[in-house]
C-alpha cells in the first residue's frame, strides 16, 4: 500500500506536527493557541539532526561566536570562558561548560547543515514567510531561559531527550518584533499548562504566549523553528512600494505644512481615504505575491558536495546518463524576447525558447535518462542545454558508466 503520509516537501507544516494534513491546524490553531503535538515515534526527527552532528560541527567546522553561544540560567556565559582569537569558539571549553550545566545554542545552522536548510526552506516556502532555526543542547536538570514570550511563532521539535514545559498567562496579543520581552517589566501570570515534550513530539507556541522549559534527567536536544510574522501592515507596505514605483500620485509629497495647516488631520484624512480606497485596484497583487515568494529562494543555499567535479565534466553528458534537478535548488521560467529565462534568486540563465520543455520537465525533479527526455529536441541540442544546467549547478548527473 502506498504511503500517503506528508513529507517535508509536500506539506512541511503537517510533517513538523506529525499530522496527516495541515489544513485543520491552520484554520483552528495557527496564530491563536499553543499545541502539544504528541507522537509515539521517538526517532521521528533522528534523520533531521543528531548530537553526533552537532559534535562534528562544534569540533571540526571552526564556528564562531555568536553562531554558537552558551547560556546558564537565562544569562549569557561570558564569551571569555569559551572563545579563542577572532571570536572562534573553543570546542573543548564549550564542552566543559556544557558538562557543568550550560546550554549550548547553535544559530543559523541552515547555512551549515542540510537538514536545517530543508526544514527552514520548506516551511518558508509553504508559509510565504521568513523562518529561522536555533538548536538548543541542554544538560540534565537545567534551565536555558526563564519565562518569556517571543515576537514570532515557534515550533519546538524535540529531537533527543525530553523537556518539561510550562505555559503561562500574561503575554501580549500578537506582539510585533519591536515589542521585546523585558524581564524587568514583564512577569508571567498563572501557570496554565505543564507537560513533558518527548523526543519525536512538537510544541507550537504562537507569538506573545509566555513559556519556559527545564530538562528532565536526560540531555535534551531540540530545534526551535521560528516563523517570522508577516502582518497585514507588512503586506500593505509591500503593495504601496509596488504601486509607488508606477504611480506619481503615491510618490507626491504630503501637503505642505501638514502639522500647521491641518493639525486635526481632517482634510488629510479625506485625501488618504480616497487614495487607500483605490489601492486594491491599483496594485499588481500577483506581482507582489510572486516577489514575496521569490525573496526566499536565495536565503537557503542547498548544500551540494560535487559541484566542482560535475562542472568539470559538464560537456560529457551522455544519453544513458541519469539526470535530475538538484534537491533544494529552486527556479522559475519566464519567456522574454523569444528566449526562456531560468531565474533562481539573483541568478538568471537564458536559453532558446525551444528549450522550454526541457527545463519544465527537469524542474519536476524526477530522475531520468538524458536520452529519454520528452522535449522535442535533437540530442546535440539537448546536450547543450543539459551541459549548461550541470555547469550552473542546477542539474546533477549520474554517469551510466563510472561514477561522476
Amino acid at each position: 500500500m502506498k504511503d500517503t503520509s506528508p513529507t517535508l516537501e509536500s506539506d512541511a507544516l503537517a510533517w513538523i506536527l506529525g499530522l496527516p494534513d495541515s489544513a485543520d491546524f491552520v484554520a483552528r490553531d495557527l496564530g491563536k493557541s499553543w499545541v502539544h503535538a504528541k507522537n509515539e515515534d521517538r526517532a521521528r526527527f533522528a534523520d533531521l539532526l543528531s548530537l553526533g552532528q552537532l559534535d562534528e560541527i562544534l569540533g571540526t567546522y571552526g564556528v564562531k561566536h555568536p553562531t554558537v553561544r552558551l547560556v546558564r540560567a537565562d544569562q549569557d556565559v561570558p564569551v571569555s570562558e569559551y572563545v579563542w582569537r577572532e571570536q572562534m569558539v573553543d570546542p573543548v571549553q564549550a564542552a566543559r561548560l556544557f558538562a557543568e550545566g550550560s546550554t549550548v545554542i547553535f544559530g543559523a545552522l541552515h547555512d551549515r547543515h542540510e537538514g536545517m536548510r530543508r526544514l527552514s526552506a520548506e516551511l518558508a516556502r509553504q508559509a510565504t514567510a521568513r523562518t529561522q532555526t536555533n538548536i538548543y543542547l541542554t544538560p540534565p536538570d537545567s534551565q536555558g531561559f526563564k519565562p518569556h514570550w517571543d515576537t514570532h511563532d515557534v515550533f519546538v521539535l524535540q529531537v533527543e531527550g525530553s523537556k518539561r514545559w510550562r505555559i503561562y498567562a500574561g503575554g501580549p496579543e500578537t506582539p510585533l518584533k519591536d515589542h521585546k520581552f523585558d524581564p524587568e517589566r514583564h512577569e508571567p501570570g498563572d501557570v496554565e499548562a505543564e507537560f513533558t515534550l518527548e523526543a519525536g513530539e512538537t510544541l507550537y507556541i504562537p507569538r506573545g504566549i509566555m513559556h519556559a522549559a527545564v530538562t528532565t534527567d536526560d540531555v535534551s536536544l531540540h530545534i526551535t523553528l521560528g516563523l517570522i510574522a508577516y502582518t497585514w501592515a507588512d503586506f500593505v507596505a509591500d503593495c504601496l512600494s509596488e504601486v509607488a514605483d508606477r504611480s506619481a500620485a503615491w510618490r507626491a509629497n504630503v501637503p505642505f505644512g501638514l502639522a500647521t495647516r491641518d493639525p486635526d488631520g481632517h482634510a488629510t484624512a479625506a485625501r488618504l481615504d480616497e487614495m487607500l480606497t483605490g489601492l486594491a485596484s491599483e496594485v499588481d497583487l500577483p506581482k507582489v505575491i510572486a516577489e514575496r515568494q521569490r525573496s526566499f529562494e536565495s536565503l537557503f543555499r542547498p548544500r551540494v558536495a560535487d559541484l566542482l567535479r560535475q562542472a568539470a565534466g559538464a560537456t560529457e553528458v551522455h544519453a544513458d546518463d541519469r539526470v535530475q534537478w538538484r534537491t533544494g535548488m529552486t527556479g522559475w521560467l519566464e519567456q522574454r524576447n523569444g528566449r526562456v529565462v531560468l531565474t533562481s534568486g539573483t541568478r538568471e540563465v537564458d536559453f532558446p525558447a525551444a528549450a522550454t520543455r526541457t527545463l519544465e520537465t527537469l524542474l519536476e525533479a524526477k530522475a531520468m535518462r538524458a536520452g529519454e527526455l520528452d522535449d522535442g529536441l535533437d540530442w546535440d541540442s539537448r546536450r547543450v542545454v543539459l551541459s549548461t544546467l550541470v555547469r550552473e549547478g542546477y542539474v546533477g548527473v549520474e554517469s551510466a558508466g563510472a561514477s561522476r
